[in-house]
């Protein structure tokens, strides 16, 4: 484990990082993220980030918020300027450490400088560290600025982070509308964990959101999140306990030899409905478990979802499913363009879509 659990109550988390097999730079590629690898028996199908955004960075998802914000046929709409991570354009790391090189052990030295940053503030803001939105927007910083001064990693990063943030904020509201915040939690499912930087988005924008608008019905929510890696699983476990959020967060391992179909997974956990699914997984399965999800039932009127990465990635098929969908009237979907994360100048993709009718029906 990464934690020493044995520590008291008030303490300050302790990590202590396993020692994984020592592997070469040569075996090390960009494969390994989404491989399973393990032998451990608790493993279960999938694989895997932004600082504090300002209060009108906070306002409900709307395109304008975006340079390009384009549909799934790839036309240009209207939109104004989006604003870069300050982190994104202060890159000072090694070149060779520089996009889609991956250093060996490199999720526990990023884990470490995290330590060591959070460490540093608690001493200067006791109050303020007991604050777990504040916490994993702190968390969120210090991981970027790992990324740009030591190691590039395949988090969502700053910029993608707060249009993810925007697009959630809107599924809350139409939650909060419908009238559904009466009768059930609200439901976050993300398909890929990495490192936990994403689900801390998730994280962090539903406190904030649950903060903002205090109601005659509390707004209850749960985030579920899957990974294939026992190693990435512990170190977003540990990300989770630093920020205070592990208790908003059920992590699901899955096993790729065992075949189960995402929605059995789902199951599993007592998941009937999805109100907000984000995929960062293995990019050949985005389609299979979205149309497995939407076929049975669990994608319905009023979800929202997300997808990362679907043109740098050449994700055709994934982009042909979500225009049959808008043909339909089924979905209001679009296309979204921003910088590669921890890059200047690679361009890369998010996908966002919400239902306005059942797709199981299709």
């Amino acid at each position: 484990m990464l934690f020493d659990t044995t520590t008291q109550s008030g303490e300050d988390i302790v990590i202590v990082p396993q020692q994984p097999e020592i592997r070469s730079c040569a075996e090390v590629s960009y494969n390994d993220l989404y491989h399973y690898e393990e032998t451990d028996e608790s493993l279960h199908s999938s694989t895997s980030k932004p600082p504090t955004p300002s209060p009108t960075e906070d306002a409900a998802f709307d395109s304008s918020n975006f340079d390009t914000a384009r549909d799934v046929t790839g036309s240009i709409s209207s939109g104004s300027s989006i604003r870069q991570s300050s982190s994104d354009n202060l890159i000072t790391r090694d070149p060779r450490h520089g996009a889609f090189t991956f250093a060996v052990h490199g999720e526990y030295d990023m884990l470490l400088h995290v330590q060591r940053s959070m460490d540093k503030c608690r001493g200067k803001t006791a109050e303020g560290g007991a604050d777990a939105v504040k916490l994993a927007k702190a968390i969120m910083k210090s991981i970027d600025e790992y990324c740009v001064k030591e190691q590039w990693m395949y988090h969502v990063g700053n910029t993608k982070g707060l249009a993810i943030g925007r697009f959630l904020r809107s599924a809350l509201d139409l939650f909060v509308q419908n009238g559904s915040v009466k009768e059930r939690k609200f439901i976050c499912v993300e398909l890929g964990t990495y490192c936990g930087y994403s689900a801390l988005v998730l994280t962090s924008t539903l406190l904030q959101f649950v903060s903002e608008h205090p109601t005659t019905f509390p707004i209850e929510f749960k985030i579920f999140t899957t990974e294939i890696s026992t190693n990435f699983v512990n170190v977003s476990q540990s990300i989770f306990r630093m920020a205070k959020v592990d208790a908003h967060i059920t992590p699901i391992i899955i096993k790729e030899s065992t075949g189960e179909n995402i929605s059995d997974v789902m199951k599993q956990y007592d998941i009937s409905h999805i109100d907000f699914l984000l995929l960062d997984h293995a990019k050949d399965r985005y389609l299979p478990d979205l149309t497995n999800l939407e076929s049975r039932g669990l994608i319905k009127q009023g979800s929202h979802v997300g997808a990362d990465n679907v043109v740098f990635n050449r994700l055709d098929s994934y982009r042909q499913h979500m225009l049959a969908l808008k043909e339909q009237g089924v979905v209001d979907s679009r296309l979204e363009e921003m910088n590669l994360e921890y890059s200047n100048n690679l361009k890369v993709s998010v996908i966002v879509y919400a239902c306005l009718s059942s797709c199981a029906l299709l």
